[in-house]
């Protein structure tokens, strides 16, 4: 009697313990002009400055399929303005670039030496993805070492911005 009284005492403390954590991830994609930010996030750390709501806490954020880092809300004139930073800024780059792709067709590209930017708009929202590229002079230093590793971004520097504006429909 008394190992069962031990062994049911062990069961409740440990079996409540455990988080639901699947529960708790939020994908940024399924957020709207009209959803209440804080009740979609409930239960997530979030800060507060102002009128901008920031949330990061990777283990909970994802954007199509993606890790997020760190995903700021904040209001401007064209809408409300989510600005999202990828968990691993790098590998992350392409599969977002590949999804929204699939997604939202051919963007409206704009290519400079230094940076290439793609947007898609739609009646309720525009999607702003841009990279930094390395400049000729660091690139012709790195292609010797490129040509020993293979690197599939090929000129990408470093990660820019994905930047959502949901429109009022």
């Amino acid at each position: 009697m008394k190992r069962l009284t031990m062994l049911l005492l062990f069961t409740s403390l440990f079996g409540y313990a455990q988080i639901d954590y699947k529960g708790l991830i939020k994908n940024v994609e399924d957020i709207t002009y009209e959803t209440d930010i804080k009740a979609h996030f409930k239960g997530i750390p979030f800060s507060e400055e102002y009128s901008e709501i920031e949330f990061d806490d990777e283990r909970f954020l994802r954007f199509h399929g993606v890790i997020v880092n760190k995903v700021t809300f904040s209001d401007s004139w064209s809408g409300k303005v989510i600005n999202i930073k990828p968990f691993n800024e790098n590998a992350d780059y392409e599969k977002i670039k590949a999804k929204l792709f699939e997604l939202y067709g051919e963007p409206e590209t704009s290519e400079r030496t230094t940076r290439i930017s793609y947007e898609w708009e739609t009646d309720n929202k525009q999607i702003s993805l841009s990279i930094n590229l390395q400049g000729e002079e660091e690139e012709e230093e790195e292609e010797e070492e490129e040509e020993e590793e293979e690197t599939v971004q090929g000129v990408f520097k470093d990660f820019d911005s994905l930047t959502i504006v949901l429109k009022q429909e």
